[in-house]
Order: C-alpha cells, then sequence, then structure tokens
C-alpha cells in the first residue's frame, strides 16, 4: 500500500518527469562517448524507471481532463 500513496505524492506536472528523463540521456551520451559501459547500463536503467514512474503518475490522476482548444 506504500507505493499507490507515494504515486498520489508526487506532482501531476509533467516537468519534473521531462527532466529526469532528459538527464538520464544526457549522462547515457556522455557514458557512450567516454566508453562507460556502467555508466551506461545505469543510464539506461535511469531512463527506464523515469518513463515507468511518469507513467505510473499519470495514471493515477484523478482530476479532470485538461481543456483543449478547438
Amino acid at each position: 500500500m506504500v507505493a499507490p500513496a507515494f504515486l498520489l505524492a508526487l506532482t501531476d506536472e509533467a516537468g519534473p518527469y521531462a527532466l529526469l528523463i532528459g538527464v538520464g540521456f544526457l549522462i547515457g551520451v556522455y557514458a557512450n562517448a567516454a566508453k562507460m559501459p556502467r555508466l551506461l547500463i545505469f543510464a539506461i536503467l535511469f531512463v527506464l524507471l523515469s518513463s515507468i514512474l511518469a507513467i505510473a503518475v499519470s495514471f493515477s490522476y484523478d482530476g479532470s481532463a485538461p481543456r483543449v482548444k478547438p
């Protein structure tokens, strides 16, 4: 029961999750250029977990749907 409470405590804004994913990609580019396979594996897992976290938070959103301009 800790996981659903944790997801509800996270923000619904996309900015922090996009930042996490972007940082993971930057670390991955650096690790690839510097030939550091362990850091590259860490970066790939970091991006994967950040993406899964963003998806899980989006599914836990209880607010109204955003308004779309016609």
